[in-house]
């Protein structure tokens, strides 16, 4: 019996459409965005806002073209990842 092909998420669209684009133009457009939203974000910690929602945003955003800013978001991730475990909530 065939398993029906799931379509693919909106995550997958975005990734696909993000890797069509031409590799320096794209690589532009993120230095762009992630630097803004980091500058944003560092605006906000002193402001009213989530600062560092912010922050962490840009960094996953630079993280796509970047492999120091990739690393740096595993290691958010991974930080993260262990502070809920020692506040014993589970990651989904």
């Amino acid at each position: 019996m065939a398993v029906p092909n799931p379509q693919p998420s909106w995550k997958d669209r975005a990734y696909d459409l993000h890797k069509r684009q031409h590799p320096v133009l794209r690589k532009v457009v993120v230095a762009v965005i992630g630097f803004t939203l980091i500058a944003i974000g560092t605006a906000l910690l002193v402001l009213p806002g989530p600062g560092i929602l912010v922050i962490l945003a840009g960094i996953a955003v630079l993280s796509l073209e970047f492999p120091w800013a990739h690393a740096l978001f595993e290691r958010i991730k991974e930080a993260g990842d262990a502070l809920l475990r020692r506040l014993r909530i589970r990651p989904k």
